[in-house]
C-alpha cells in the first residue's frame, strides 16, 4: 500500500469515527432543555459542517496527482484539527 493509500485509509477511517462520536453527542443533546439543546443543536451543525468539508476535501485529494495530493494533505490536515477541536469542545460542554 502507498502513502497516499495509507492516509486515505487513515482518513476515511477518522471520519467514520467523526461520524459515531458526532452521532452520540446528537443523542446526548436530545436529553438537554430545550436552551441548552438548542445551543448543542448548533454545535452538532457546525461538526458535521466540517465532517462535510474534510469529506470533500479527501474527495478532492483522491483525484489529485501524486505531487499535488502532498499539497493538498496540510488543507485536509487543518480541516482534522478543526473537526477534533470542535468535538472535544461538544464533548467537555456536556461534560460540565
Amino acid at each position: 500500500m502507498s502513502k497516499k493509500d495509507d492516509y486515505f485509509a487513515l482518513m476515511e477511517a477518522q471520519i467514520k469515527k467523526w461520524d459515531a462520536e458526532v452521532d452520540k453527542l446528537s443523542a446526548k443533546g436530545a436529553q438537554l432543555g430545550a436552551e441548552a439543546r438548542a445551543k448543542y443543536d448548533e454545535q452538532i451543525k457546525a461538526m458535521r459542517a466540517n465532517r462535510d468539508a474534510a469529506n470533500k476535501k479527501l474527495r478532492e485529494m483522491r483525484t489529485a496527482s501524486e505531487s499535488a495530493w502532498q499539497h493538498m494533505q496540510a488543507g485536509m490536515d487543518a480541516a482534522w484539527a478543526s473537526m477534533k477541536k470542535a468535538l472535544d469542545k461538544a464533548s467537555s460542554q456536556f461534560k460540565k
